[in-house]
Formats: C-alpha cells, sequence, structure tokens
C-alpha cells in the first residue's frame, strides 16, 4: 500500500521533529511548554540521533497493510498528522497521531487513525 502525504503533514511533523527535538535546540521551550524535565527531553533527544523516517514509514506501511491488505491496488492518503511530547515512567517520547484516508480507485473506502510512540530511533510502538 502506498503511503501518500499531497498536503506534507507528515513531512510537516518529522520536520519540528528534526529542527525542535533531535537538534536540541528546542528542548528549553518544549520543557517549559510541557512540564517535563529538560534532562528527560535531552535523553529522548540523544536516543533521536540518526532517526530514519524510512523506518517509521515501513511501521507505517506494515500496519496499513496488516489492516487493509484486501484492497487491492489501495493508496492511505494522510489526512491530518499530530504530533506532542509526553512522558511516562521516567521516559519522554514522541506521540504521533497519524489520520488516513484509504481510497481505492480515488474513492475513500475507510478513514483511519494510527498512533506511534516514538521513544528512540529504533523503539517505535505503532498502534
Amino acid at each position: 500500500m502506498e503511503i501518500i502525504d499531497r498536503a506534507g503533514y507528515l513531512e510537516s511533523a518529522l520536520r519540528y521533529i528534526g529542527k525542535n527535538i533531535i537538534s536540541g535546540r528546542g528542548l528549553q521551550k518544549i520543557a517549559k511548554k510541557t512540564g517535563i524535565n529538560e534532562g528527560l527531553l535531552k535523553n529522548l533527544s540523544l536516543s533521536l540521533k540518526k532517526f530514519s523516517e524510512k523506518h517509521l514509514f515501513t511501521i507505517l506501511h506494515e500496519k496499513l497493510e496488516e489492516s487493509h491488505s484486501s484492497l487491492a491496488g489501495a493508496t492511505a492518503e494522510i489526512s491530518g498528522a499530530d504530533i506532542s511530547v509526553e512522558s511516562r515512567k521516567g521516559r519522554a517520547f514522541i506521540l504521533m497521531n497519524i489520520d488516513f484516508d484509504i481510497k481505492a480507485d480515488d474513492e475513500t473506502e475507510d478513514k483511519i487513525k494510527i498512533e506511534a510512540r516514538i521513544f528512540s530511533r529504533n523503539n517505535i510502538y505503532v498502534n
């Protein structure tokens, strides 16, 4: 299943992550806004170094194929992407909610939301 980001929602979210979290430039502002300890955010930033967008797309692709493999020739068009920084049990992570329109023959067959929790470059959970 092909993932299409016509409006650039996911691209914009990934750019924000790279610019503000991975680079470490926006950590103080994020800490102030979210109330998350800046040290936890620094650990998150370090664990995301060499983050691969390709790896994230592969995981999303697998999840979409798993749930919509019966639709031959379908595409998954991103209709929204939202990110936030959260913390649980002493670990910060990026929570990304991505909305998809599953289309076959240019008609929307289904709308789904996928939640991705990004703890590090290799530790990504998708629901």
